[in-house]
């Protein structure tokens, strides 16, 4: 009777094991995207959602404001070298089901990368700080694409003239 007892308790554990690991739970301001070959097919809009492991792949999205920090470099309109990091607050569009899974903060980034290195671009150096600079261009904008999202905040956190020693100018 004691090895009966003994293969129970083994077996109980087992289950208990197997059990957890189908349950995944969200972290705080995310919820838990379930993919099959990177397809979404199921949103898990509660903290926690059941997943088989090797056929199921939980991912998650995040719900609420997300912070994209970047680093820009380029040329502005009158041809001054900058780099330019700003932070981001961007609500992200919820998931949809069948849609392809794509990380959202990867597809961000590199959209807001190119949307402010556009931005400075088009203005010249001593314009790119003020009311009608890369804030007013960029802030509330909306982004789609692969991700989507909209800008509901901007930080410029530093934008720096980049010299260039021995370099001559292009004036003269």
């Amino acid at each position: 009777m004691g090895e009966m007892a003994t293969v129970l308790v083994i077996a109980a554990i087992a289950v208990v094991l197997v059990a957890a690991s189908l349950v995944r739970r969200a972290p705080r301001g995310e919820c838990l995207v379930v993919t099959r070959h990177r397809r979404i097919v199921r949103i898990a809009s509660d903290s926690m959602t059941l997943a088989v492991p090797g056929f199921h792949e939980v991912l998650e999205w995040p719900t609420g404001p997300m912070e994209i920090a970047i680093v820009v470099r380029t040329r502005t309109a009158d041809a001054q070298d900058v780099r330019v990091l700003a932070t981001f607050t961007v609500e992200v569009d919820p998931p949809r089901v069948g849609a392809a899974y794509i990380d959202p903060r990867a597809v961000l980034h590199t959209a807001l990368e190119r949307r402010v290195s556009d931005a400075v671009r088009a203005r010249p150096a001593s314009r790119l700080t003020g009311p009608d600079g890369l804030t007013a261009a960029i802030e509330g904008i909306r982004i789609d694409g692969l991700a989507a999202g909209v800008v509901t905040d901007m930080v410029i956190d530093e934008v720096d003239l980049l010299l260039h020693p021995g370099r001559p100018d292009d004036d003269g």
